[in-house]
């Protein structure tokens, strides 16, 4: 334990926690970085989908918008729509909505297989994800009635009019069918089609594909409604709805699967299930849930958020689509798995580690050798410390060297001298009898000499303490008069008082020297107040009942340090003194009686009753005393 404690052991611990710290702080921080890169590669990502998405909306939006308003108001599609003739008015809308669709397809896959920039390698994995996807590329066409449910979706689309890619392998040939899992819009609730549509708006909806329907799609459907275009009437809606370019995730994931920081896989959160080309079909549902429960108790429209799938750490990048649609929220999602980085960071925990281990051990080997030429002049200033503690203020230790520790040993030697100073000036202080005066004392170092100060004195003494211990043994007129003595300092101390001196049975108490407080007779005799409140409470416990009488009086007096040079006493002199103490002598058990200047500068907060005036011992003229009243 006595290593433990020593100058070496704590100079190892001071070096220690540092190295320590600054391993720490170094891992943190590249740690930060490190991170802080991973995730801004995959931000940059998702925004670069985003505003890919984004441009593609906006041009669909300006491409078919209008053309679509069109065609919603054909007279034979108004006169089949107000017939409630269905199947007549998908019969003529069917072909120009599927060469719509053709059209506006064939414009837009040509970009998404071809961006700039991509490989050729990356243009065959394109080229690969374009022929899986083709079966699906044809457009989504329904009619929904004013309630919302589907009265007239084709079952299975017509070949296109041209082709978009060329002709698929037999094996991967499917026939273009649709499929909606209800019949009805079903977030529709209780709520009518006709106050939500107020105008075209564009949604999206999950439709499943394929005679098996184990494929599901999401499709990006143009709203339109059907009114009549004489009375306004609402007649239901026009739904033509085209696939979203996954194309673009698909080659975004083959690209980042071959990457050192893992796949990078995307997917369409809609009508709370989450819609992917990429993502395990074994995980989507905890995905799904994940952002419904986000969107939903958050609102927030955009967030990323780590979450565990399958024990691996993903993370997740959602924006809401159409924030301000009336219809069901859609959310594009990235997922990219953690494993790489994690990995990463172990690696770079155990480089780091490492590192810090050794720097440890460096550190070691430096302080033991610093530490020998240390030592020696340390145990010097601790074996003088230890007699600077016994009192011996004449010990010296040998300066030995002229460097930091030559001059800490010349400053102890100083600080020994100083302190041999110090005790001179203890004795000065031992004897002054208050710790007010000490203080003052040793602040003016050259004593507090005679002055002239406007004091309220306090005077108080005991009523028949003579007859009381008379025949008491001198132990306990002594222990009788300390327990007094020490209750009165107390509260003397308390108010500001000064302890001036105590005379037999009596106090003096000084309110205004050697500093005032600004209110010197009022703390006088709130003092004076709280002495007699104090006694009271002390005849209830001790052996003896005692009764005091209290005196007050306030004006100019010489006050200073009187006495000799071994023994010094700060006291006050002067005809207000005397007043005090006859005032004292005046007053009955359990009275506090003062002059007319303690009156007149405490009147405002205390009662008092004025007394005959009388002549007093020593004083030539009439005194007018007055009686507090308690209250």
């Amino acid at each position: 334990m006595k290593w433990f404690s020593s100058f070496r052991a704590k100079l190892i611990f001071t070096v220690f926690p540092v190295v320590a710290g600054i391993t720490i702080a170094t891992l943190v921080l590249a740690e930060w970085k490190f991170t802080a890169a991973y995730r801004r590669l995959f931000a940059e990502q998702f925004e670069s989908q985003i505003s890919t998405f984004s441009a593609a909306k906006k041009k669909r939006t300006e491409a078919l918008s209008e053309q679509l308003a069109r065609l919603a108001q054909q007279p034979e599609i108004v006169a089949a729509i107000t017939k409630q003739d269905y199947a007549a008015a998908a019969q003529i809308l069917r072909p120009q909505l599927e060469a719509l669709g053709t059209d506006r397809l064939q414009s837009e896959f040509p970009a998404a297989g071809g961006r700039g920039g991509v490989k050729e390698r990356d243009r065959a994995d394109a080229g690969r994800a374009m022929a899986r996807l083709m079966p699906a590329q044809m457009p989504y066409i329904a009619i929904i009635d004013p309630a919302g449910n589907f009265v007239a979706a084709p079952k299975k689309n017509a070949p296109p009019g041209r082709n978009l890619m060329p002709p698929l392998p037999k094996e991967s040939a499917t026939s273009a069918e649709f499929r909606r899992k209800s019949g009805r819009l079903q977030w529709l609730g209780e709520r009518k089609l006709e106050d939500i549509l107020k105008e075209q708006e564009v949604g999206y909806l999950r439709v499943e594909f394929g005679e098996d329907s184990r494929t599901e799609q999401v499709r990006e459907v143009f709203i339109t409604p059907l009114r009549d275009p004489q009375s306004g009437k609402f007649m239901g809606a026009m739904l033509f709805g085209l696939p979203l370019q996954v194309l673009a995730e698909r080659v975004l994931y083959e690209q980042t699967k071959r990457s050192e920081f893992g796949e990078i896989m995307s997917g369409v959160w809609v009508e709370e299930a989450l819609v992917s080309t990429t993502i395990p079909k074994n995980e989507r549902e905890e995905v799904a849930r994940h952002i419904a429960e986000s969107i939903h108790r958050s609102g927030r429209a955009q967030r990323e958020m780590s979450m565990p799938i399958n024990g691996v750490r993903h993370q997740i990048f959602y924006r809401v689509l159409n924030p301000d649609s009336p219809f069901p929220l859609a959310a594009q999602v990235n997922l990219y798995p953690l494993d790489a980085m994690d990995r990463e960071l172990a690696e770079l925990r155990r480089d780091v580690g490492g590192l810090g281990i050794v720097a440890l051990m460096i550190a070691l080997l430096v302080v033991l050798y610093i530490s020998r030429g240390l030592s020696g002049p340390i145990r010097d200033i601790v074996s003088g410390t230890h007699q600077i503690e016994l009192g011996n203020f004449d010990v010296r230790v040998p300066v030995r060297r002229q460097d930091e520790l030559g001059k800490l040993a010349a400053s102890f030697n100083e600080m020994a001298t100083g302190l041999a100073l110090q005790e001179k000036y203890r004795s000065v202080l031992n004897a002054v009898a208050d710790r007010t005066v000490a203080a003052q004392l040793i602040e003016q170092s050259s004593g507090l000499g005679g002055e002239i100060r406007h004091v309220s004195m306090l005077f108080c003494d005991i009523r028949g303490f003579t007859a009381i211990t008379e025949n008491m043994e001198p132990a306990d007129v002594i222990e009788l008069l300390n327990e007094h003595m020490t209750a009165l300092t107390d509260v003397a101390y308390k108010h500001g008082g000064i302890v001036d001196k105590f005379v037999g049975d009596l106090i003096m108490v000084l309110f205004g020297a050697p500093v005032s407080t600004g209110a010197d007779a009022l703390s006088a005799v709130q003092c004076a107040l709280s002495m007699l409140q104090v006694r009271r409470h002390l005849n209830q416990t001790s052996k003896h009942s005692l009764e005091v009488g209290i005196g007050l009086a306030t004006g100019s007096v010489v006050a200073g340090c009187m006495g000799s040079d071994q023994r010094l006493s700060y006291t006050v002199l002067g005809h207000r003194v005397n007043l005090a103490s006859r005032l004292c002598s005046i007053a009955q058990a359990g009275e506090i009686v003062m002059d007319a200047e303690t009156y007149a500068e405490a009147r405002e907060l205390i009662q008092a009753e004025p007394m005959p005036p009388m002549q007093l011992k020593g004083i030539s003229e009439a005194v007018h005393p007055w009686r507090v009243v308690a209250t």
